[in-house]
Formats: C-alpha cells, structure tokens, sequence
C-alpha cells in the first residue's frame, strides 16, 4: 500500500495530511515541546552533514534517531521511511 505524507507549513503544530488508499486523512500536530525537539533534532542532523571527521556524523545521526525516532514514526502511523521537506 503506497502512503503519501503532504507536509503543510512546517514549524506549525496545525499537522499534515496523509494521502492513503485514494483519500486525504488529516493527521493532527506536534505538541508545541515536541515540536520544538523535532525542530532541533533536525538542525543537529543538518549540521552533522557538513562534520569530515570519519563516523562521527553517523555517530550523531544515530544518537538522534535513538531519541527522536519514535516521536516522528508516531506521527506517520509507524511507517519506517520519514520525509521531511
């Protein structure tokens, strides 16, 4: 089954919506705290792709995911693949 995640304005606690079997489904909001982990969690992620050092922004990639991956996959239903645009 093909899941498509639409992305409103990001930065806003309004949610998004999933396109799911034909239909749009509205998926409400972070908390105004989650998000804004969401939010720092995704600028530590893009700074650590301008790090050189061998591993380390793998490192830091995983340590992310360990704590905020399970805020974003609730978000999607659990899906494995997360898109943020």
């Amino acid at each position: 089954m093909a899941r498509y995640v639409i992305l409103g304005n990001i930065g806003s606690d309004a949610g998004y919506w999933v396109l799911e079997n034909g239909h749009l489904k509205h998926v409400g909001g972070w908390s105004v705290d989650s998000l804004r982990e969401v939010q720092a969690g995704i600028a530590v992620l893009k700074a650590a792709t301008q790090l050189r050092t061998p591993d380390l922004a793998h490192s830091i990639a995983g340590l992310v995911e360990k704590h905020l991956g399970s805020e974003l996959a609730e978000h999607v239903g659990g899906a494995h693949t997360v898109v943020i645009a």
